[in-house]
């Protein structure tokens, strides 16, 4: 990601968190505050889950500026071919397109994205000329 875009990140206020749920209850909260947050079982993961049922290099999450809307972000999630694989609302993915309140299942870990603006919707209304 080119320094434009990291600075741009840090002016989003606001940042979106993945919450670590057991039994529904968030015991641990991820701040998404940089380009890329990885997730795996080695220790170099942004998030480490040491679970024989993640691999070394699991998965990562991009947030970046959205292209439409001012101070507002679009948050992915990529598998990096992990043995297991990445559900999102329990599907399955390779990649997707995460959205407030999705909950991202990795091993037997449950997290859900909180994308820190409460739950408010923003539209764009692209108009062609």
């Amino acid at each position: 990601m080119s320094s434009q875009n990291v600075a741009s990140l840090q002016g989003v206020s606001n940042v979106a968190q993945l919450a670590l749920l057991v039994d529904g209850v968030v015991v641990k909260l991820f701040p998404l505050n940089k380009p890329v947050t990885t997730i795996g079982r080695d220790q170099a993961n942004d998030i480490q889950i040491d679970e024989a049922g993640v691999s070394g290099r699991h998965a990562r999450i991009r947030v970046q500026p959205n292209e439409l809307l001012d101070d507002q972000v679009d948050v992915l999630l990529e598998d990096l071919g992990s043995t297991n694989g990445s559900l999102v609302n329990d599907e399955q993915v390779k990649k997707c397109q995460l959205k407030h309140n999705d909950v991202i299942t990795i091993g037997w870990n449950t997290f859900k994205l909180l994308d820190g603006r409460s739950g408010s919707e923003t539209t764009a209304h692209i108009i062609r000329g």
